[in-house]
């Protein structure tokens, strides 16, 4: 009984032992494998499919590359676009002003003129004329955009400009109600014009929408400021409209898209045209004493261009 004791004791659980050690065997050789035979599975995969994978790589280092070109152009649209708004903002800002006593506002002359010794006349007539380098800036700033890349780019872009357009529109809503009337306001929004008229070109998509913001006036002054650099025939009846709706900074600068389009379409539409000015001249008359004299001087001057044979 004791030798049986003894031989249970020393071999009585051996089966289950060489069973356990057998497992971890197997599961170690199964690691083993797997360990070895998807890398090799895999290398056999990438080499099988080499070519195609060589052109995944391609086309993913392109990808990359070509995002980064995009988003360097952006950065860069970006930053030129500022460079030209500044520069329109510093000029207007440094521009003269001459004011007249009956006058609502001042009027800011060409910034590349002096305005010593000027007539009233001369004053009001350079005050309308669009200074040299913001026609510059603005034909800039629509190359910039006609530059971009692609659609999506283009799309991009002309979100910003809008954008753009937006902020200048509030911010002349914001001089106007927090200044009070004289030439240093007028000299400020004059610069927010200025600004408006440097993105102009660029902005056109977006012209009839500003017209339509009735409860804007920062908006229909940036339609303003694009009729003013690309007269349309079809927006005279609107600047018309001006006249009687709008504050004499705003209706100012809409004589001045009248005179502009006078001077673009006159040969053509002379009739038409001649009749809006007259039309607007008379509401602005109307006013009596307190009408705008820089305004009625503008419109004077379009109404005789407009009455000159061509």
């Amino acid at each position: 009984m004791i030798t049986f004791a003894v031989d249970i004791a020393t071999h009585g659980s051996t089966p289950v032992e060489h069973t356990s050690d057998l497992a971890a065997v197997l599961s170690a050789v199964a690691s083993i494998c797997s360990a070895v035979v998807w890398p090799v599975l895999i290398g056999l995969v990438l080499w099988w499919f080499r070519d195609q994978a060589r052109e995944l790589l391609r086309a993913a280092v392109g990808v990359a590359e070509g995002a980064t070109r995009f988003k360097i152009w952006q950065i860069e649209f970006d930053r030129d676009v500022q460079q030209q708004v500044a520069q329109s903002e510093s000029a207007a800002l440094q521009a003269p002003v001459s004011t007249s006593p009956l006058a609502g506002h001042a009027i800011v002359a060409d910034p590349g003129q002096p305005a010593a010794g000027d007539t009233a006349a001369r004053a009001t007539e350079r005050a309308a004329m669009i200074p040299s380098s913001e026609v510059a800036a603005a034909t800039g700033v629509r190359s910039l955009l006609d530059a971009a890349p692609n659609s999506t780019l283009r799309k991009t872009a002309e979100s910003a400009i809008k954008q753009r357009m937006l902020g200048f529109a509030q911010e002349y809503e914001t001089l106007r109600a927090s200044m009070h009337a004289g030439p240093e306001r007028t000299r400020a929004m004059n610069a927010v014009m200025a600004k408006m008229r440097t993105l102009a070109l660029a902005a056109d998509l977006f012209l009839e929408e500003w017209m339509g913001a009735i409860s804007s006036p920062g908006r229909r002054l940036a339609a303003i400021a694009i009729l003013q650099m690309k007269p349309q025939m079809a927006a005279v009846p609107w600047l018309v409209e001006r006249m009687r709706l709008e504050q004499p900074f705003v209706f100012f600068h809409a004589s001045v898209a009248l005179l502009n389009a006078a001077r673009r379409f006159g040969g053509t539409d002379r009739a038409t045209l001649a009749e809006a000015v007259r039309a607007s001249l008379a509401r602005v008359q109307s006013f009596g004493e307190n009408a705008d004299p820089n305004t009625v001087r503008l419109l004077t001057l379009a109404q005789s261009e407009l009455e000159t044979p061509a």
